[in-house]
């Protein structure tokens, strides 16, 4: 198989020149030219990412840096989920939020005191012959992803909460100002489209993970209402994505967890916007409580949606947002009616990564009938900490009325 075209050093000039602001008469040579792996696996879920390693030497004095980095997001066939790629558009969506929206964001919410940044700055996007993305590399600037995947302080998930509020919050005066976002942010993962791509994973799983409540004699007022979605459940995510006209609608970041989020000294930058899409806030909120605070949503849920609530309407407020803003109760209760959008990460990913299963083979073979997927989702689904966080957040859920 021949190399990637995109990876010369020739590829990354222009990136370079935009990277660093030069001007025409700042001319440099690329001494040293590396790609390797981002970080511990080279494979991403549906895309490759790499880390390129650039030393430069300008013909000329300058106070420019020398030593550089980026990130790089190939499409790629052999990824885990992969096979969603085309379905999901999800390279013309990452570029569009990365290219377009996100800058426009951050020029909607900065104001004297503060300049807000929500991502990576892109730096070159190509789709012939290549597809790829060129990303600024937050670890120059000290940013790092936390050690732990799952269970995030209660000081980092208000952190977060507070960015996802502006970044939704922009993305409301977006449309005000702009109109709809394109077509490409109607649909997220969970569509009447992807149903058939998506049930042999999901619904496998998910039954597995209500047999292991049964197989623990769960109390029948919190196994009841999750065995009805069994065989149902990708349906009835589509029903709980449809937004009233009268419901405040986002951009939902799609996929927001621990590995997506770049955690600096007095700031964070959200990474992966493949899957963001146009909904309810409750569509990420859900998604963010059960796969990143899930420990904390058997203790604090309801402070930590009231402390998303408040920075979305100050946001909002600050912005000069005329329409109604929801209040809290009214947020809540979007939460209430969505609330089958916590089983999907729930029984999948939250799952998974508590178990400490990373390998694309293990993701291949859990869902496999054979007596080995068999045993790995009896492992995952019987994981003692797993175990103990279900038994403790499912109580939780169904006195907060978000276990239907």
């Amino acid at each position: 198989m021949s190399e990637a075209s995109w990876k010369t050093a020739e590829f990354f000039k222009d990136a370079i020149v935009r990277d660093l602001s030069l001007e025409c008469t700042d001319s440099f040579t690329i001494t040293s030219f590396e790609v390797g792996k981002a970080n511990e696996k080279t494979a991403g879920y549906m895309s490759n990412i790499y880390r390129v390693l650039i030393e430069l030497k300008f013909d000329k004095g300058t106070a420019k840096p020398t030593s550089l980095s980026y990130i790089v997001k190939e499409k790629t066939d052999t990824a885990f989920g992969s096979g969603l790629v085309e379905l999901l558009s999800v390279f013309p969506k990452e570029s569009e939020v990365y290219e377009k929206l996100l800058p426009a964001f951050e020029r909607l919410v900065q104001n004297e005191e503060e300049t807000v940044r929500f991502g990576p700055k892109v730096l070159k996007t190509t789709t012939n012959p290549d597809t790829v993305i060129v990303l600024e590399d937050l670890s120059r600037s000290q940013f790092r992803m936390r050690e732990k995947s799952f269970g995030l302080s209660v000081t980092d998930v208000k952190r977060i909460l507070e960015k996802l509020a502006k970044f939704h919050a922009a993305s409301v005066l977006y449309v005000e100002k702009n109109g709809a976002f394109s077509d490409l942010f109607a649909e997220g993962v969970i569509s009447e489209r992807t149903i058939d791509a998506l049930r042999g994973h999901y619904e496998s799983l998910y039954s597995a993970f209500v047999q292991s409540l049964r197989d623990r004699n769960m109390a029948p007022e919190y196994l009841q209402p999750l065995i009805k979605f069994d065989g149902q459940l990708l349906r009835e995510c589509c029903k709980a994505q449809q937004v009233h006209h009268s419901e405040l609608k986002v951009l939902n970041h799609g996929d927001l967890w621990p590995n997506n989020v770049m955690f600096g000294t007095e700031d964070l930058r959200f990474l992966d916007f493949q899957t963001a899409s146009y909904g309810s806030p409750a569509a990420d909120l859900l998604y963010f409580f059960a796969t990143s605070a899930t420990e904390l949503m058997c203790d604090s849920l309801e402070e930590l949606l009231q402390y998303y609530h408040e920075h979305l309407v100050k946001t909002l407020q600050q912005l000069q947002y005329c329409k109604s803003i929801p209040m809290y109760t009214e947020l809540l209760d979007q939460m209430r009616r969505r609330s089958v959008l916590l089983l999907p990460p729930l029984s999948e990913a939250l799952a998974i990564t508590m178990s400490g299963l990373t390998e694309p083979s293990d993701m291949e073979m859990i869902t496999s009938e054979q007596p080995e997927g068999v045993a790995l989702r009896k492992l995952v689904y019987n994981n003692p900490a797993y175990v103990a966080l279900i038994d403790r957040l499912l109580p939780k859920l169904y006195e907060l009325r978000l276990l239907k």
